[in-house]
């Protein structure tokens, strides 16, 4: 998925000036997350603005808040935006979610988050996409803990990770007070190890959801039909 551009059934995205494109991680994660009931949603670290694109389609009803460091993302996923039905509901900001601040009266209902992946590991030497990748910038522990300030009572934080962070992001969500209610496992295919992990925390206790997927059939290049349905009303 690097081409300029991947056009989607109700909205286009650019990405010729963005250092992650859009990827297998980002559609699963925003096809996954559930966002129903929510009225205001927050995607951390936007991107291009995929996620706050697919959750402004999966609800008609939510206002997005799409915060991203690097200042070329963020116009990048304020064209993106623009160029889309859901502009007049999706507020693309270039900030720092390390200090950024919300107008005191607001609180999400979501938060979402395809965060960078690694640490301790030498970086890209290209600046903008190792800040991408690499999580000085957004450490799971600050995500985590700066997100419990954001969220409302019955808020929901989710995100994806590599299943070798998985407990990592468990024992820094159990320190924050987080209760962990849905795991899915991403396997490329059967017979693969599981490779991605995504997540969603809340406030409330409830009892726990695991469920795995596998992208592809086994054949390279044929997705499986439970990773069709989960993605249908957002691919060609």
């Amino acid at each position: 998925m690097s081409n300029a551009w991947f056009q989607f059934k109700q909205f286009r995205i650019s990405q010729d000036r963005t250092a992650m494109k859009v990827g297998t991680d980002g559609v699963l994660l925003g096809a996954w997350a559930e966002c129903d009931q929510c009225h205001n949603i927050l995607d951390v670290g936007t991107g291009t603005g995929l996620l706050a694109l697919m959750l402004a389609q999966k609800n008609p009803d939510a206002l997005v808040y799409a915060i991203e460091i690097d200042l070329d993302a963020a116009l990048q996923a304020a064209e993106n935006v623009k160029a889309s039905v859901f502009l007049d509901r999706i507020r693309v900001v270039h900030a720092d979610f390390r200090c950024w601040e919300p107008d005191s009266t607001t609180k999400f209902d979501l938060i979402i988050c395809n965060p960078p992946f690694f640490t301790k590991s030498l970086k890209n030497p290209d600046n903008q996409r190792a800040i991408a990748r690499h999580d000085e910038e957004l450490p799971i522990d600050l995500l985590v803990f700066r997100s419990m300030d954001f969220l409302n009572d019955n808020g929901k934080l989710a995100m994806i990770l590599p299943v070798g962070r998985f407990k990592e992001a468990i024992l820094i969500a159990e320190e924050a007070g987080l209760q962990l209610h849905r795991i899915l496992n991403v396997r490329g295919n059967q017979d693969a190890p599981v490779k991605r992990v995504l997540l969603e925390w809340g406030m409330e206790k409830r009892a726990l959801k695991t469920a795995e997927l596998f992208i592809e059939t086994g054949v390279r290049g044929i997705f499986s039909e439970e990773y069709r349905r989960l993605t249908d009303m957002f691919y060609l």
